[in-house]
């Protein structure tokens, strides 16, 4: 889980975790994409978790988190940029 601190820069446990976290995700993504044999982009990789359960509890098991959608916010929390994606939109809710 990414951590927040009044002051994160000073503070290594939050730096460390922090990173760890990115390292654990970075490696995922680079498991799915050896593993489907494609270059996915991050919003194909999400959607994989969402509907594919072998790769949902793959991600669950390298970052060490039994909660699914603790897992999923934090996905999106590395990148925020995927709550805006109309791509994701599309496939969560085809019926807009």
């Amino acid at each position: 889980m990414l951590l927040q601190s009044s002051d994160e820069n000073t503070d290594p446990a939050v730096f460390m975790h922090n990173e760890e976290f990115e390292h654990l995700c970075l490696s995922f993504c680079s498991l799915v994409c050896i593993i489907k044999n494609k270059k996915l982009n991050l919003a194909k990789i999400f959607l994989l978790i969402l509907n594919d359960e072998d790769i949902k509890e793959l991600y669950l098991s390298m970052i060490e988190i039994d909660d699914v959608r603790e897992a999923i916010r934090l996905f999106l929390d590395y990148n925020p940029s995927l709550y805006k994606s109309k791509y994701i939109k599309r496939h969560i809710d085809p019926n807009d």
